[in-house]
């Protein structure tokens, strides 16, 4: 299936008008892409000549020096431009170099190619070599619905929009071609002056397409919209968060609830739904992990009947709360990977159709400008708030469980080192003279605990949150101690 129509179908399933406003215009673009064609084929650049004679070197941004020395007699190259860091609007500049100072031409193709270009731009300018500038700027208009090329020497352009002015940021595709120290922003003042000679036979002329203007105008637009749509889901996220967490707040004082709460979250939190946890790295997961794992929570939550059991209606009422949030997420992240996508296609069909390169050189111009296209992650922002003002309202057993027992470490001894075991375990490890931490084994740690080691607001989190594991634990301790007491003797009747 073309993607045109994946992205019609996956946008019609439950999206809301406002995210499908705000969607890449696909077809829009394709549409402007084929006009972007017609003007380069009417320009006598058709993509497998463009494809030949383009550099393609590409540099890095921040690097405003960037020169090639081409080999050959042409060489076409285009450069994204800003007017200013600043600036969202993108400049497209297509330069092409005729070069006859060689005596021999890398290729008969090039040279073929260079004079069928030479002789289809002077035809549309209706000069001949004698009156050619080294330097000229030509604009490509559209008059009626047909193509007109306007030389700079009508006074369509002014020295301000030349290629590279000393204001504008500097272009993605290596520039000044010519390896010249002067600035490209002196090209308007030298317009109309030099007039090429019989021993110099160098020639360059700026394009200044129609269509690529408008294709990436309409980009930017669409980008921006697709950021103040994020902005504005991820504050109602927020508040959807903040919703269940004050309402989980409201009834973790019960016990009856506490320990359904527990459990709910611990299969959330099992179920990794946004993240791989286990991994070293984190990974986010894609959206269609998220949904495989959101949708194995609810089969386990199901499954262990937990709902059944509330005793509060409010409670289940905010389950759902929960899972409407992040389903809600959940198709925010689904809406921003086919746009991502739409928008990966869109560059690389415009590669594909006209040869200029854009594909890697557009994401880096203006990832700066849109949270869309520089990939922060909404799942990180998100998550991260549910994990500080929902997840932890209910502590887990596992945050103070004794690393020896495995059992709740009440009395909490926290040692030198900052790990926590019960006060049980390290008398008896004390009692077999082993002193050294059993998790991390630094010297004599149990030896140097005393009274002072006691975590007490460790202490009363567990008794305020796990009541039942307390009472159990105290009465464990307490059968221990009778046996200690009476040792391993049996009671005889006589």
């Amino acid at each position: 299936m073309k993607f045109a129509k994946t992205l019609e179908q996956t946008l019609a399933k439950d999206i809301p008008e406002e995210w499908v406003e705000a969607a890449i215009k696909y077809k829009a673009l394709k549409k402007t892409i084929n006009k972007v064609v017609d003007e380069l084929q009417f320009l006598g650049l058709e993509k497998n000549k463009l494809k030949l004679i383009l550099n393609d070197k590409v540099v890095d941004i921040s690097d405003d020096e960037s020169t090639t020395s081409p080999s050959n007699p042409i060489i076409a190259e285009y450069t994204l431009t800003k007017p200013s860091p600043d600036s969202h609007t993108i400049k497209p500049m297509l330069k092409i170099t005729l070069d006859f100072s060689h005596e021999e031409y890398s290729s008969d193709k090039i040279n073929q190619i260079c004079h069928e270009i030479k002789e289809k731009i002077e035809g549309l300018l209706n000069e001949d070599e004698s009156e050619a500038d080294e330097e000229k700027i030509i604009e490509l208009t559209e008059d009626g619905g047909e193509l007109k090329v306007v030389s700079s020497r009508e006074g369509s352009l002014s020295p301000s929009i030349s290629p590279q002015s000393p204001h504008t940021s500097p272009p993605l595709l290596a520039s000044e071609a010519n390896g010249g120290n002067g600035g490209s922003g002196a090209i308007g003042n030298k317009l109309d002056k030099l007039v090429l000679s019989d021993d110099h036979k160098r020639r360059e002329i700026y394009i200044m397409l129609n269509s690529d203007s408008k294709f990436f105008k309409m980009l930017e637009e669409e980008l921006e919209a697709l950021d103040r749509l994020r902005k504005e889901e991820e504050q109602k996220i927020i508040e959807e968060v903040q919703q269940v967490a004050q309402a989980v707040a409201a009834m973790k004082d019960k016990t009856s609830e506490l320990y359904k709460w527990r459990e709910l979250f611990r299969l959330y939190l099992d179920s990794e739904v946004y993240f791989k946890y286990n991994e070293l790295d984190h990974q986010q997961r894609d959206s269609d992990e998220v949904e495989e794992h959101l949708t194995e929570f609810l089969t386990n939550v199901n499954k262990t009947g937990i709902l059944t059991h509330f005793k509060k209606k409010q409670s289940l009422e905010t389950y759902n709360q929960f899972v409407k949030m992040n389903f809600h997420l959940l198709k925010m992240l689904q809406f921003q990977t086919i746009n991502t996508e739409a928008l990966r296609k869109i560059l690389k069909k415009f590669d594909k159709q006209t040869s200029l390169g854009i594909q890697e050189i557009y994401p880096k111009l203006v990832s700066s400008d849109h949270i869309f296209v520089s990939g922060k992650s909404l799942a990180q922002s998100i998550c991260y708030i549910m994990q500080t003002s929902v997840l932890q309202l209910i502590p887990q057993l596992d945050d103070y469980s004794c690393p020896i027992c495995t059992n709740i470490a009440y009395k909490p001894i926290r040692l030198a080192c900052g790990h926590l075991f019960c006060v049980s375990c390290l008398v008896k490890m004390k009692e077999r003279d082993k002193t050294d931490c059993p998790f991390c084994r630094r010297h004599n740690a149990i030896l140097e605990a005393d009274s002072s080691n006691l975590d007490i607001e460790a202490m009363q989190v567990m008794k305020k949150y796990f009541p039942v594991e307390v009472k159990e634990k105290l009465r464990d301790r307490s059968k221990e101690r009778y046996h200690e007491f009476k040792g391993n003797d049996k009671c005889i009747v006589s």
